[in-house]
């Protein structure tokens, strides 16, 4: 007699037994329904609310070295009466194509940004359902596609926003001659060059714009292309359309040709350095230097020329040991009679030629320890030379506030104008409600007024840096010890040149030589004061505090 096995019975049981408890389980309070439209495609639905995605604008232009922000919003459709916890994701698509790589993910108030762009972007969160991206310092490979993605649940909605450098486009060809460079020494010479590798589009408008160029060079996506505007024998074909001419995909490694470069705006000055007699190039890199410049970069030239209208019909020596000059208003005696960058080419180095230098600057306000609005004008004057810099320009305020500075005292300029720069106008800096710009109060009389200050200074001759010490000192002691150890205490313009230009980073506040206590960031961090890059200020505490130091060596590099 067969035997019927109990395992099969213990198994119904249990499923009856299951199946009259009640259900267990997670539950964020909206159920889901998956709904098909007439396309076929589905969409997902939770109590028939909806997450939506979306960005206000579809590009958005902007210089190196500024800040941009790449505008996102999510909204629920109808409205939800209490808020959600979603995911922000942020990715990036480079204009030359490739992986899209994560820029920053945040949950809640937990917010981790990756790779170059880490410490350089964050979320806006202005108001609810604001997911917009701010970057800062922007770089010229920032240029792509940037995805904003949300997700709640099951949900994950995604809208995307182009960001484009505006810059110029200019041919390169090494001293060793033509088509001579193959793919990375094209990545090379351009980075040598203060610029990038253009891309089509970049080099498209440029055509568009009139470059007309008969040798072939490298593009960032690895295409070998040149623009004609003037069709002709052997350049782009006589009889044929205008155009950008392409050789397709080559090589990286085996083939060679020139390079288009792409730079974007400065942050600086290039000039043509007034000299008692021409110089050679090694003569005219150290006039560079003794005038607290630098022999500008082919970039900087062709830059200064597009975007600050220099005109100048002397050629002048360049880092890279050509020489070239710019003309923004083509005349008689000076070359073909259309704008542009003439070169002439790689010289022998011993022949004598005039410079161009670049000078970069940063300006920063100043208050002086017995506090706000206690400067005239030739108080102002004193104040910058004694912080090792100058009254700061409009222009110079004006391309500050173009990169971010946001500034709610108004401060004497070189030209007597008191004025101040808001990016983010409230109440009461600069107007609740009114567009950003540089506030002006006009000009004011120099003896009887009094503001504050915009200095100006330019890089350092040396090195900036926080002395480590066992113990911290007062500002007596403090001096004392950057004495002991070969240098001065810093004075503030030094310590803002450093933190722009030579990437100093530090979270510990420091003495420096006006009694005043400060510290610069690069990369905010959590702990570490705002986050957004700059020096941050504790004012003038009593000078038997104890604090760390900032130092300057003019013989350090």
């Amino acid at each position: 007699m067969m035997v019927a096995h109990p395992r099969p019975l213990l198994v119904i049981l249990l499923q009856l037994l299951l199946s009259c408890l009640p259900a267990l389980g997670y539950s964020n309070r909206f159920f889901y329904q998956d709904i098909l439209n007439g396309n076929g495609n589905g969409e997902i639905h939770f109590n028939g609310v909806k997450l939506h995605v979306d960005s206000s604008q579809p590009s958005v232009f902007a210089l190196r070295g500024s800040n941009a922000t790449l505008p996102c919003r999510y909204w629920y459709e109808p409205e939800l009466s209490s808020p959600r916890r979603v995911r922000v994701k942020w990715s990036w698509l480079p204009v030359v194509g490739g992986h899209e790589t994560d820029v920053l993910v945040a949950i809640g108030p937990r917010i981790h940004s990756f790779g170059d762009f880490r410490d350089r972007v964050r979320l806006r969160q202005d108001s609810p359902g604001d997911a917009s991206l701010v970057m800062t310092e922007l770089q010229l490979n920032d240029t792509g596609r940037y995805r904003c993605e949300v997700i709640d649940g099951l949900e994950d909605k995604s809208a995307t926003v182009d960001l484009e450098l505006r810059g110029v486009v200019f041919p390169y060809q090494p001293p060793h001659g033509r088509y001579n460079l193959t793919y990375h020494d094209a990545q090379q010479v351009c980075q040598e060059q203060d610029s990038t590798l253009a891309t089509f589009e970049q080099l498209f408008q440029a055509w568009e714009e009139g470059l007309d160029w008969c040798n072939a060079g490298w593009l960032a996506d690895g295409t070998v292309q040149y623009p004609i505007t003037k069709p002709r024998s052997p350049c782009g074909g006589l009889g044929l359309a205008p155009g950008v001419r392409s050789y397709g995909r080559r090589h990286r490694h085996l083939h060679r040709y020139d390079v288009f470069c792409f730079s974007s705006s400065l942050r600086g000055k290039v000039y043509y350095l007034q000299l008692p007699q021409k110089v050679n190039l090694t003569e005219a890199q150290q006039a560079c230097f003794n005038d607290g410049a630098q022999i500008a970069k082919v970039g900087q030239l062709y830059a200064a020329w597009k975007f600050m209208g220099l005109d100048r019909c002397d050629a002048g020596w360049l880092a890279d040991g050509s020489l070239r000059y710019a003309i923004t208003n083509p005349r008689r005696n000076c070359g073909p009679m259309e704008p542009g960058v003439r070169s002439f080419g790689f010289p022998p180095p011993y022949q004598k030629h005039g410079v161009y230098c670049y000078s970069a600057v940063v300006v920063f306000p100043y208050q002086p320890p017995h506090g706000r609005y206690n400067l005239t004008y030739h108080d102002a004057q004193q104040v910058c030379q004694e912080q090792d810099s100058t009254l700061a320009t409009f222009e110079q305020l004006f391309q500050a506030w173009e990169e971010g500075l946001n500034w709610c005292n108004a401060g004497w300029l070189a030209d007597g104008t008191v004025q101040y720069p808001i990016t983010k106008p409230r109440r009461p800096c600069g107007g609740l409600g009114l567009a950003p710009g540089v506030r002006s109060y006009g000009s004011r009389h120099r003896h009887l007024h009094r503001y504050d200050v915009f200095c100006s200074s330019s890089p350092l001759r040396g090195k900036v840096y926080y002395l480590q010490l066992p113990q911290k000192l007062n500002l007596t002691e403090a001096q004392q010890a950057c004495f002991n150890d070969g240098a001065q205490i810093a004075k503030v313009g030094q310590l803002y040149v450093a933190w722009r230009f030579m990437g100093l980073n530090h979270c510990d506040a420091g003495w420096l030589a006006d009694g005043s206590l400060r510290y610069p960031i690069t990369k905010p961090s959590r702990n570490c004061g705002p986050l957004e890059p700059g020096v941050r200020s504790f004012g003038f505490p009593p000078p038997y505090q104890k604090h760390g130091v900032y130092c300057y060596s003019a013989g350090m590099q």
